[in-house]
């Protein structure tokens, strides 16, 4: 991706004014005194996108400035200046995810769930339902809007002679398998829809 040089003060004016954010991505510890800033606006980020492969990330969140921080005469610094309408355009709920959830209360079980948001919101508001112990995601798949339904309930499907049913005989999310297996079957079944790579926790 081609990305304009943007002089050091012209880029701290447009992030002053709110039209960039720049971020540092690098592992050094910064010669400027907002380094730990950008690195944080960095972190941010990539927390948002994990399923963006780390040498893809910069060119997926169109990363469209290089900007240059003088060292020394001969050494320099770079980081990367962001427009904030196309973070605003990433950041919109584009992507769906097929989740694996593991419980220490339920050593045999898994949950397998699809959510519109993010795995993580959607395990607190499983966990407010009061459980004695609490779910943790253990995988994801990341798929295009409006898929996710539909994969989940190919995955439900397959596994039906493994799903447990409650004591009134309805019908849950949980099944009798390991963690690995449903993630497997989740892949081969979303493939066509992934969106970036899976995410472990």
């Amino acid at each position: 991706m081609y990305r304009d040089k943007l002089p050091l003060n012209d880029a701290l004016h447009l992030e002053s004014i709110g039209e960039i954010t720049i971020l540092d991505p690098s592992n050094s510890t910064g010669h400027h005194p907002q380094s730990q800033m950008w690195k944080n606006n960095y972190s941010a980020l990539r927390s948002k996108f994990r399923h963006v492969d780390t040498s893809k990330f910069l060119h997926f969140v169109r990363a469209s400035y290089l900007i240059e921080i003088p060292i020394s005469e001969t050494e320099w610094d770079f980081v990367y200046g962001i427009q904030n309408i196309d973070i605003q355009s990433k950041t919109k709920d584009n992507i769906e995810y097929i989740y694996v959830l593991i419980n220490p209360g339920y050593p045999d079980l898994v949950k397998i769930g699809m959510t519109e948001h993010t795995v993580e919101g959607r395990v607190r508001s499983i966990n407010k339902t009061g459980t004695v112990n609490e779910w943790t995601p253990k995988f994801a798949l990341p798929v295009s809007k409006g898929n996710a339904l539909r994969i989940e309930q190919l995955v439900h499907k397959c596994f039906s002679d493994k799903r447990v049913t409650s004591n009134l005989g309805n019908e849950r999310e949980f099944f009798q398998i390991d963690p690995l297996t449903a993630f497997d079957k989740v892949r081969e079944i979303g493939a066509i829809f992934q969106i970036g790579n899976p995410i472990i926790y």
